[in-house]
């Protein structure tokens, strides 16, 4: 079962920008009716990819050690012309294995 302590122990490990998304998402669709499912609330937030920036608060490193996973071929990543970009899934996956 899914407890209030385990939904905010998960936000907190949320970046900051995630967060603000979550609280904006909350507050557009938190109104409309009683009973959300998990897409409805987390979808908006999982289409975006992570910065090397986002991923490095997320993770609480250095952006440089987020850089040296990447070129150590270590965290899966993406481009998106000159940017790198990670999945959100792909960052929680990596999370929970370190």
């Amino acid at each position: 079962m899914i407890t209030a302590e385990t939904v905010y122990k998960k936000i907190l490990e949320m970046p900051v920008k995630e967060r603000e998304k979550l609280f904006v998402a909350i507050g557009r669709k938190g109104f409309e009716k009683d009973l959300f499912t998990h897409e409805e609330v987390f979808d908006d937030i999982r289409q975006e990819p992570f910065t090397i920036r986002e991923a490095a608060e997320y993770f609480e490193v250095a952006e440089i050690t987020v850089r040296r996973w990447v070129r150590d071929g270590i965290l899966k990543y993406k481009k998106i012309g000159r940017n790198i970009v990670f999945d959100a899934d792909v960052l929680k996956e990596f999370k929970r294995k370190r």
